[in-house]
């Protein structure tokens, strides 16, 4: 499935030209992709869908499906319901600019994924994308109303390309989803040989999906994941599972993390935590080595198709002689996912100069 660099370059290329005249109108990419029969989807929970042709209109509970949709197509007219907090993060990041009509998106769910089943069929979707692994009761009204429900499950690298593979049949664009899965697959190839070359000096890091509540990326969590192919050490390894375990404040003192990633779900900045008397007698508190994760089309931290550029800014963060040319890597892809020329002042607001700032290293970052 995974195709050479140069193929995922020259199809990822053409998909930005094709979508650059009109960004908020479905291309007729889509179209032309159908073969004129039916197409037939196979979820992760191995569900079988078929449709009489890509699918047209989608609502989605799960949070980061909605910017992966508008990042096949360079457009929202697929997204005709989407979660609040897709909404929120939209709003933050530069989703909401690049594509402001989506801020009005129609919400048919919150943070706990529960579907307003009635909202949804008012919409006339031709799917619906749901969690298959957070219980029946999100699903079960879905299916009794007669909606077709296609279920995903989180957490792996695995999972996140399955994602990938699925929108590419949903959608009728499977060569440019071929063309990520090649480019994340170099990407990681390229950070794992950066991480190798540097196993010795790998720093202990530990991801705060809530600062303030103290839940951090414990095992079988993405985060976890990303930590380690960055060529980190994630010290709440042992602790428990998922990406955002609760822990208390004595264990986080003395795992002693040298670097602290924060995610975009809570505003918690860096200064906040340099500031905070509790945290004080931390590594990465002393070193100013605490650092808030990118927010672009999506946030960073969580699986996304931004998530390659997550782990080049880690590889980085964690190394400071490695750099990876991420500007101009955040340029590449905002054309050829978003066909949207980023500014360098977008790029500064994508990866938090301004609050990143004040830690250490963040110079190699700016313009």
């Amino acid at each position: 499935m995974l195709r050479s660099m140069g193929v995922a370059a020259l199809a990822l290329g053409a998909l930005g030209v094709t979508a650059c005249s009109n960004r908020e109108v479905v291309s007729d990419a889509a179209d032309s992709s159908a073969t004129g029969g039916p197409i037939t989807v196979v979820d992760q929970y191995q569900n079988t869908l078929t449709f009489d042709t890509p699918v047209g209109r989608i609502a989605s509970t799960i949070i980061p499906v909605p910017s992966m949709i508008i990042g096949s197509d360079q457009s929202t007219a697929r997204n005709v319901g989407v979660n609040q907090v897709a909404i929120s993060m939209a709003s933050k990041g530069m989703l909401g600019t690049m594509f402001p009509a989506f801020l009005d998106t129609p919400v048919v769910a919150g943070n706990d994924f529960v579907p307003n089943v009635e909202h949804i069929l008012s919409l006339n979707p031709d799917v619906v994308i749901q969690w298959g692994d957070k219980g029946d009761d999100i699903v079960a009204p879905l299916r009794n109303a007669g909606l077709k429900v296609l279920l995903l499950k989180y957490g792996t690298q695995e999972d996140l390309e399955a994602w990938i593979s699925i929108f590419g049949e949903l959608l009728g664009k499977k060569e440019q989803a071929d063309a990520v899965l090649a480019t994340m697959a170099a990407d990681r190839k390229t950070v794992e040989k950066a991480a190798a070359a540097h196993a010795s000096e790998a720093p202990r890091v530990l991801y705060m999906y809530n600062a303030p509540e103290i839940k951090v990326g414990a095992d079988n969590s993405y985060m976890d994941f990303w930590i380690r192919l960055g060529g980190g050490k994630n010290v709440a390894s042992g602790a428990g599972s998922g990406s955002s375990f609760a822990v208390t404040r004595e264990q986080v003192l003395n795992w002693d993390p040298e670097i602290v990633i924060l995610g975009n779900f809570e505003p918690t900045s860096p200064e906040d935590m340099y500031a905070d008397p509790r945290w004080s007698s931390l590594s990465a508190v002393k070193n100013k080595r605490v650092y808030k994760a990118p927010l672009g089309g999506f946030s960073w931290d969580p699986p996304c198709y931004e998530s390659n550029l997550m782990w080049l800014w880690v590889n980085s963060v964690f190394f400071p002689d490695v750099r990876h040319d991420l500007r101009g890597r955040i340029q590449e892809t905002y054309k050829k996912l978003y066909a949207y020329d980023v500014s360098a002042a977008d790029i500064d607001r994508i990866l938090h100069v301004p609050a990143n700032g004040v830690s250490a290293n963040y110079d190699a970052f700016r313009a």
